[in-house]
């Protein structure tokens, strides 16, 4: 929610309510404010009860005020085709609204159309804040790209109409083709959501992975379990969590998942798990585990144990039985062409500072045995990698400022110097990076995606286009407005892209699933289409 706030002072309203007791009362009852903000998140098409406007009506005195009509417009909006019904609700003294369940008094619901619009309402406003949601139903037929805003008038209290000045804040909800709330704090009996993992299946299933914070939003080593969801319908529905590793009590939890597909289209789940990144030592490492779906993750096998083969105390390597601690980075892995996968390790080498070194993990065996790179970058953090036509294979890892960026010729194994990007900047947060097309598979151009939140503070999600194979990154667009951290991105059978992301810190989060093309992603000025056979 768009923190501006409009402010409307509408002056002390000598106005007597006479109470219905058998004791008449005189008193006096006064709007004192009316504070107006503006929601200027995307919305996808489809989507129902989408708040656009958030009124915070202010009553002073005793008693209560009668809402008999709120008067609006929907100037701003590309087409009021793409509503389909406008619902007003009052929710008291909450400020809270989820569409997927409104709570509260319904005010009134109303047909879309051009002009001023008289939603006639039956409600009442309570002594201190109540909270005023004008929300729409977006309309299946929705053009994406399109825009969706509204401008409250007047609302008519105790038979008088309340003239707002200031009721159409800067802002408006632009239609994507889907941005689905998929999880939020309370869902399933867990406090918080984190960490997003997202893959397409071979059977065009959409599957996510995600840590369930039960108790509280904190790291390892708190009680965390990793779950997955399945989408059959393009992520507009999702399934029901199955637990994929199940956290048992402080220092027993599991989180941080990577998924990977390998080329015969097994999906593995990498995490971590136990006494968390900075408990951890070489006696008593923090684990590292994976889990395996053979039918495009609908069901996954119990957490396998790996930690001896990667690091640690146990481990036959003589320099990295010495190693302190690791974790995988979340998101999507890589399976190269060849059929070898990765994953970017982040490790802490000396049990005496906190430097971070990225490594690579990779199995030639579709998981069965891993091996570890030399050092990948040092003084690197959550990292990603993607194959490049030539084979090279490029690294980006998180860092404060410039992202950070490394090659390896022999895939994976050797790295060369630590560079940044002048393009990519933002905050010191996961993001993703991912193949979209390549000439090598018959498509017209080569591109691939970034993501990062493009700010110093976890706002604005925001996804690049390289068409030089991460050289330059010409292309740029916001994904997500406003608050907005770990993204992990996923290309649809029909070639669309999808961003599975934490949004909203100040819960925290709310993990959403965004759909969208690449024609909307570069305002028109590239499209997709189908590889030549």
């Amino acid at each position: 929610m768009k923190k501006q706030i409009f402010t409307l002072i509408l002056v002390y309203l000598n106005l007597t309510w006479a109470t219905a007791q058998t004791k008449s009362i005189d008193s006096f009852v006064k709007i004192d404010s009316v504070q107006v903000f503006q929601d200027d998140n995307y919305t996808g098409k489809g989507n129902k009860n989408e708040p656009i406007l958030h009124a915070v009506v202010t009553i002073q005195g005793e008693g209560h005020m009668t809402v008999s009509e709120i008067r609006l417009n929907l100037e701003g909006t590309t087409n009021v085709k793409d509503i389909k019904a406008i619902k007003i609700y009052n929710t008291g003294n909450s400020d809270s609204f989820d569409p997927r369940n409104p709570s509260g008094e319904l005010l009134a619901t109303s047909r879309a159309s051009k002009g001023i619009i008289k939603a006639k309402t039956n409600g009442t406003l309570e002594q201190g804040v109540n909270h005023i949601w004008i929300a729409v139903d977006v309309s299946e037929k929705a053009n994406e790209g399109h825009k969706i805003d509204a401008s409250l008038l007047s609302i008519k209290i105790n038979n008088q109409d309340f003239t707002l000045a200031n009721g159409n804040p800067d802002g408006s909800r632009e239609v994507l083709l889907k941005r689905v709330l998929v999880l939020a704090p309370g869902d399933y009996g867990s406090k918080n959501y984190r960490i997003p993992a997202i893959i397409t299946a071979d059977d065009d299933a959409l599957v996510i992975l995600t840590d369930k914070r039960k108790f509280n939003s904190v790291d390892l080593p708190e009680d965390i379990d990793v779950i997955t969801q399945r989408s059959t319908d393009n992520g507009k529905t999702w399934s029901e969590p199955v637990t994929v590793a199940q956290g048992k009590g402080r220092n027993k939890g599991f989180g941080d998942v990577n998924i990977i597909k390998t080329n015969s289209g097994k999906l593995i789940a990498l995490f971590v798990g136990g006494v968390g990144l900075w408990n951890s030592t070489s006696e008593i490492p923090q684990g590292h585990f994976m889990s395996v779906s053979t039918d495009n993750g609908k069901t996954w096998s119990a957490p396998r144990e790996i930690t001896n083969q990667l690091y640690g105390a146990h481990c036959d390597d003589s320099v990295r039985k010495t190693w302190q601690a690791s974790f995988f980075s979340s998101g999507q892995g890589l399976t190269l062409r060849d059929g070898r996968i990765m994953v970017v390790m982040v490790v802490r080498e000396s049990l005496e500072n906190h430097k971070l070194n990225n490594y690579i993990a990779y199995s030639d065996d579709e998981g069965e045995t891993w091996k570890v790179s030399e050092k990948a970058m040092d003084g690197g953090d959550e990292a990603k990698a993607v194959e490049l036509n030539d084979g090279t294979i490029l690294l980006s890892s998180r860092t404060t400022g410039n992202r950070l960026w490394a090659k390896s010729t022999d895939r994976g194994q050797t790295w060369g110097e630590k560079k940044s990007w002048t393009e990519i900047w933002g905050n010191a947060c996961d993001a993703d990076i991912i193949r979209y097309t390549s000439t090598l598979d018959g498509y017209d151009k080569n591109r691939i995606l970034h993501t990062l939140p493009n700010a110093k503070n976890r706002t604005n999600v925001t996804m690049w286009v390289s068409y030089d194979e991460g050289t330059s990154w010409p292309v740029k667009k916001t994904i997500c407005k406003g608050e907005s951290a770990y993204s992990s991105i996923t290309i649809l059978h029909d070639g669309t892209i999808g961003v599975y992301v934490e949004e909203d810190e100040s819960v925290p989060y709310k993990m959403y699933f965004l759909n969208f093309s690449l024609d909307w992603l570069t305002d028109g000025n590239d499209i997709y289409k189908k590889p030549k056979k």
